[in-house]
């Protein structure tokens, strides 16, 4: 598309091996792309950047500023010397009317090296049902599966689940202790439902904690394709065992105080029992040697940031590029009632689990408000605002748009698949035509870095732009070229907002 467009020109004139971005600007005064490459020459060679970015400019318009079908209108400098890009009203039209002829909507994104790519997420301890916190890197994880997917990788998606270990020795005597048989300890699990696991070993009670959670997950659209079992897969198959030995022919150990250390991290304690850390090796000497998958990313939560650091040195000493692991990190999430927080604590017993979150907002509004935000970045969770059946709910508003979208051509239906788009001049038209076009780099860049909430932040600008379309321009006039051209903007505006919306998990209603 045009970011490619733009990106190539500006690399046959610097230095090869010059890192520089072109990005998609927030505030659409500044362009519709715009570049730090001259502030990255300047800094290393010691130049003005506003100098360097006119020098770029002269060079670099000829090429896409000239001609009748030129991609680019202008190029223009701002601030401490960016180059802003801005499309050409013809050029628009012309990239528009190629993509629609040349290939269907659902090839518009296809990397040239597909890879096998295991997605790790939720894997809450099967200790109580999930909460509403467990929402967040939930909905992301589904979704970033679904964007890597239609970008044509091949990914897992996998829950690990922790029922070997502590948490399942402390869960049993929580319940012992709602019995009445011990006394009870602040580190219990407390709450409604283990009154439910009464008469349940700990083992009992796993099966039937993790039974609900898969339901959960269930009502939440989220489906995993592995459930992988730390006691079964690990444990009872001695490959906590196996991973040691390995790491022992590699001359990666140190028995230091009666414990077995790698680097600075114990996995075999003075007891001789096995730290967690060295079944996090196992599991991932099982995702990268045995089931041979090129990538893990493993969605973790706020809570397991210092253990960041010391997972990509333990797969290194297993012989793995820790390049190969990649973690992203789900900050925490506060809901938010009439201006008041809503308290929640698991151990404690006072929570809101995912499937009341799901009953109070509905599914759609869920997905939507978790995935707008950054996973690093800690949210508020309107609660009045999710429930909110207006355009002030941004889910609603998009579901609107296409409903709206879908009404036109429910009304008229015509032939408009040779529609002649170059009489489409008007500056809504345009907008959103560039808008249309940039489905392909955001699919892209969140295939790349993994933020998702591009996704939802781009469905919501497209149908604000359609929106803006729709409102100012009759689509259906007497000129019947033009109400071709209308139409088939109308038609893939609408397959756009869906197919958006479906990579987000959200429906995308034809009526509202």
């Amino acid at each position: 598309m045009f970011r490619k467009l733009i990106k190539d020109e500006i690399a046959k004139i610097v230095p090869e091996g010059t890192s520089f971005s072109v990005e998609i600007p927030e505030i659409s005064e500044h362009g519709d792309y715009a570049s730090n490459v001259a502030m990255v020459l300047a800094k290393k060679e010691g130049k003005n950047p506003r100098e360097v970015a006119e020098e770029l400019k002269n060079k670099v318009a000829p090429r896409l500023c000239s001609g009748r079908f030129s991609p680019l209108e202008k190029i223009e400098i701002a601030g401490p010397g960016f180059l802003n890009f801005f499309i050409s009203q013809s050029g628009a039209i012309e990239y528009f009317k190629n993509i629609l002829k040349n290939s269907k909507i659902k090839n518009w994104v296809k990397i040239e090296n597909p890879q096998k790519i295991n997605l790790e997420f939720v894997s809450a301890n099967p200790t109580g049902p999930l909460t509403m916190a467990n929402g967040r890197g939930g909905f992301y994880g589904d979704v970033l599966a679904n964007v890597l997917s239609e970008v044509g990788h091949s990914v897992v998606k996998e829950y690990y689940i922790n029922d070997a270990g502590n948490q399942i020795k402390l869960l049993g005597e929580s319940i012992s202790a709602s019995e009445g048989k011990i006394p009870e300890k602040e580190e219990y699990y407390k709450g409604e439902y283990i009154k439910e696991l009464k008469g349940k070993s700990a083992e009992e009670a796993v099966r039937f904690l993790l039974g609900k959670i898969k339901k959960s997950l269930e009502n939440a659209g989220i489906k995993f394709d592995v459930w992988f079992s730390e006691e079964e897969n690990l444990h009872k198959k001695n490959e906590l065992e196996k991973t040691l030995y390995i790491l022992k022919q590699k001359e990666a150990l140190e028995e230091r105080d009666g414990a077995l250390w790698l680097a600075d991290h114990v996995l075999i304690k003075t007891d001789k029992t096995p730290t967690y850390f060295l079944a996090d090796l196992s599991y991932h000497y099982d995702k990268f040697i045995k089931r041979g998958f090129d990538l893990a990313i493993n969605i973790w939560g706020a809570d397991h940031h210092g253990y960041i650091e010391r997972m990509k040195r333990g797969v290194e000493a297993l012989g793995v590029n820790p390049e190969r692991l990649k973690i992203i990190m789900m900050q925490l999430v506060k809901l938010v009632s009439g201006g008041q927080e809503v308290k929640m604590s698991k151990r404690a017993g006072e929570f809101v689990t995912m499937d009341e979150l799901l009953e109070m907002v509905g599914l759609d509004a869920a997905r939507w408000f978790f995935l707008e935000r950054t996973p690093n970045t800690q949210m508020d969770f309107d609660l009045d605002l999710a429930k909110e059946r207006s355009k002030k709910n941004p889910v609603y508003y998009v579901q609107y748009a296409h409903a709206r979208a879908c009404s036109v051509g429910r009304t008229h239906r015509f032939w408009f698949s040779r529609a002649d788009l170059t009489l489409l001049k008007e500056r809504e038209e345009f907008n959103l035509i560039k808008k249309i076009l940039q489905f392909y780099e955001v699919i892209e860049d969140t295939s790349n870095d993994y933020y998702v909430h591009r996704l939802t932040n781009y469905v919501y600008g497209l149908a604000q732009t359609y929106t803006s379309f729709y409102e100012n321009h009759r689509i259906i006039l007497e000129d019947k070229k033009l109400s071709h051209a209308r139409m088939k903007l109308n038609e893939t505006a609408k397959i756009i907002i869906k197919k958006s919306l479906n990579l987000l998990g959200i429906d995308a209603p034809e009526k509202m």
